[in-house]
């Protein structure tokens, strides 16, 4: 995995070409699946049983939504 994002925010994590992991300290929150222009949002620890909560353009909003959830 390699990190992306700095401190002071979730630790993003790619997983695979179009996968992010969002990561606490302790926990994975969820993942951002890119799909073309679009940012899916899942929420779980599992990224085969994570549960979509939302759909964005925008990569930040992405993020809140799996830290909101």
């Amino acid at each position: 995995m390699v990190l992306l994002i700095p401190h002071g925010r979730p630790d993003i994590a790619l997983v695979d070409d179009d996968l992010y992991a969002v990561l606490s300290e302790t926990d994975t929150l969820g993942y951002i699946m890119r799909v073309g222009s679009v940012y899916v949002a899942l929420v779980g620890e599992n990224p085969k049983r994570a549960f979509e909560v939302g759909q964005t353009l925008d990569w930040d909003r992405a993020i809140e939504l799996v830290v909101r959830y």
